[in-house]
């Protein structure tokens, strides 16, 4: 704080001092002398924060940051530095746009994905004691579909005299989701 501003602190709080004094004693000739000096101490404590206050605030003002010196080498630094980093974003971006048009170009696709469809050759019909059903034929199925086929619509059935055969219940697959070609 330069000297000039503690000068005129200093002034401006013995003028509110000597201010208060004067004003309280005309209207306040009815006040004691311990409420007259209460009421001056009060005023010139009001006063004092106010000055501070204001003090501080020139202070804030004051301390705002200089435009520094950047030496030609710290400048190509920067500049290096936000040319990657323009370079990044422009990739980031161009790597986002395709994998949108990827999506949109296979989300028509995407339910067809998932879905497994079994030959029309794979199922067979057989005799049951219930009557006629329809069965798949794990032997007709190649291995990647039939690991994807769930295990509880699997059973063993008796073929011929000796033969046994893993086969899957086609209502049981078609329950959950499977479908069986007709063609």
């Amino acid at each position: 704080m330069s000297l000039k501003t503690k000068a005129t602190a200093a002034i401006t709080a013995l003028a509110l001092a000597l201010g208060s004094v004067a004003i309280s004693a005309t209207p306040a000739a009815a006040l004691g002398k311990k409420d007259r000096q209460a009421l001056s101490i009060l005023l010139g404590v009001g006063a004092a924060a106010l000055l501070l206050d204001g003090m501080n605030k020139k202070d804030h003002k004051a301390k705002k940051a200089q435009p520094r010196y950047e030496s030609w080498q710290d400048r190509q630094r920067r500049l290096e530095r936000e040319r990657r980093e323009r370079e990044r974003r422009e990739a980031e971006a161009r790597r986002q746009r395709a994998q949108e048009r990827y999506d949109r170009d296979h989300r028509r696709y995407s339910h067809d994905r998932d879905r497994i469809r079994l030959p029309a050759q794979c199922v067979q019909r057989v005799k049951t004691r219930r009557g006629w059903g329809e069965v798949v034929s794990a032997s007709c199925l190649d291995r990647r579909t039939e690991r994807r086929l769930p295990a509880n619509c699997a059973f063993t059935m008796k073929t011929g005299r000796h033969g046994v055969e893993k086969v899957y219940g086609s209502n049981c697959l078609e329950d959950r989701g499977i479908r069986l070609s007709r063609r």
